[in-house]
């Protein structure tokens, strides 16, 4: 195994196996490597939030520790998909509803994001890659859940054709 294939996995292996939210573990191999971790403000407003957890640190953390650890070996870094890599994991520390829990959800959030749609022509923004909600009106940037980027930038090439 390449010492590339290693830190990821070590990285993953941790994220996973800690507490929900991280554990002191997370927080040590976070800080080995020098990435930021969530503040308080940010946990307890994701705590709080549709995208719930059963275990583990925080998508987003296990992003910034992946983007230093691609940062480290660029070579190895090319076949690496950041965003279903992170989307997989996500999707192990999930809780499981079952279909009817699926069901269910569905129609809570049908009627919780959908009255009034049609006449005032809302929507609510959700993350391309996991599908959380934007926690914040302004929030232009990131998911805070995950780190994918909520919006597309154009390329320079788009930029210069318009």
């Amino acid at each position: 195994m390449s010492e590339f294939n290693a830190e990821i996995e070590k990285a993953f292996s941790t994220a996973y196996h800690s507490e929900r939210g991280g554990n002191a573990g997370w927080s040590e191999l976070m800080q080995s490597y020098g990435a930021e971790p969530l503040t308080e403000e940010e946990k307890d407003a994701l705590l709080k939030s549709e995208m719930k957890i059963t275990r583990g640190a925080y998508p987003i953390e296990l992003r910034r520790v992946y983007e230093i650890i691609l940062n480290k070996y660029p070579n190895e870094a090319m076949g690496f998909a950041m965003d279903h890599k992170v989307l997989e994991y996500y999707n192990k520390i999930k809780p499981f509803g079952g279909l009817n829990d699926l069901f269910s959800n569905a129609s809570i959030g049908t009627a919780k994001y959908s009255s009034g749609f049609q006449n005032a022509k809302h929507k609510t923004m959700t993350c391309k890659n996991c599908g959380a909600p934007r926690l914040e009106e302004m929030q232009y940037d990131n998911c805070l859940f995950c780190g994918s980027e909520l919006f597309e930038k154009k390329s320079d090439q788009q930029t210069d054709q318009q």
